[in-house]
């Protein structure tokens, strides 16, 4: 134990000595060095994340850990701080602006999430009935549903008569999710759907699809998807980024599950839990970003 201290305490002060060192031989703050590098990954955010986390100044690290920060402000002040002038490096100001764009939406985005995850399906309430008969009809358009409670909610997936039933633990983000998938790759959700009903290795297609919501909820919980996001969203990411994501994540899914061929649907939490760790290795990697090009077939 006391090996480990020593150990955390002498890696600490080689990484300010070092950075101390840089910072004489380059005349550059390290928020300089990384502002400056043209980089097309997410690797400068996280870098500039990481510095002003850990900086010896109270107020930098306020940036990145609480919520409501103004940028202009931030910017201004980080500027003021690092005594940086602005004139000798004109692109600081821009790039810097930009991470923290991402970085402090990368926040916002998730408290958003999980409000509308937090919000129940309550089939009293109007406006969530009608969304979930837009679902129907976006995925079964030449199929009239006969009844709000029926048995035909089992051919796009749903386990009883009622689906309301089967969006707890995601509530409406789960329901939001299906209904953005079929509605902006429409054809790409109908193809999932036709997998869904393989005679062989068919599943409950709203049932899966709640779960593909799942675990984009939990990659975005543990900071996974900010390699995604970082990469992709040049500012701040929206609720419709993470719809984007979702959908990447379903189509994927199927074509995953069908490759796997499984003995039935009792191997779903196996092929679940071995899909989800190939998108955490793909997302280790910097420059990964899950793109909605889909491709199905006529």
């Amino acid at each position: 134990m006391i090996f480990g201290w020593f150990y955390a305490y002498f890696a600490w002060l080689y990484h300010r000595m070092f950075k101390w060192m840089i910072r004489v031989l380059t005349g550059s703050h390290e928020l300089q060095r990384l502002c400056s590098r043209d980089q097309l990954d997410s690797r400068r955010t996280r870098r500039v994340e990481s510095s002003l986390r850990n900086s010896k100044c109270g107020a930098l690290r306020r940036v990145v850990e609480e919520d409501n920060i103004n940028i202009k402000d931030a910017v201004e002040g980080i500027v003021a701080v690092k005594g940086i002038d602005t004139r000798k490096s004109p692109d600081f100001v821009p790039s810097l602006r930009t991470c923290l764009e991402q970085i402090c939406g990368y926040r916002c985005l998730l408290a958003e999430v999980e409000a509308i995850r937090k919000e129940n399906y309550q089939s009293v309430r109007q406006d969530h009935e009608e969304k979930l008969i837009k679902l129907w009809n976006l995925l079964m358009p030449d199929t009239p549903l006969e009844n709000r409670i029926s048995k035909q909610w089992g051919i796009i997936g749903f386990q009883g008569d009622d689906p309301a039933t089967d969006f707890r633990g995601m509530g409406m983000l789960g329901l939001l999710n299906l209904i953005y998938f079929a509605e902006a790759y429409h054809k790409a959700a109908r193809h999932v759907l036709s997998h869904s009903h393989h005679p062989k290795f068919g599943y409950s297609y709203a049932v899966v699809g709640i779960n593909m919501t799942s675990i984009a909820y939990h990659l975005l919980q543990d900071d996974t998807l900010k390699t995604h996001l970082y990469n992709h969203v040049q500012g701040r990411p929206t609720v419709q980024d993470f719809h984007q994501i979702y959908c990447h994540i379903f189509f994927n899914f199927d074509t995953f599950w069908l490759a796997e061929k499984p003995r039935d649907i009792m191997e779903f939490s196996r092929v679940r839990d071995k899909y989800e760790e190939k998108l955490r290795c793909d997302l280790r990697r910097t420059t990964t970003v899950l793109k909605c090009n889909f491709v199905t077939e006529d």
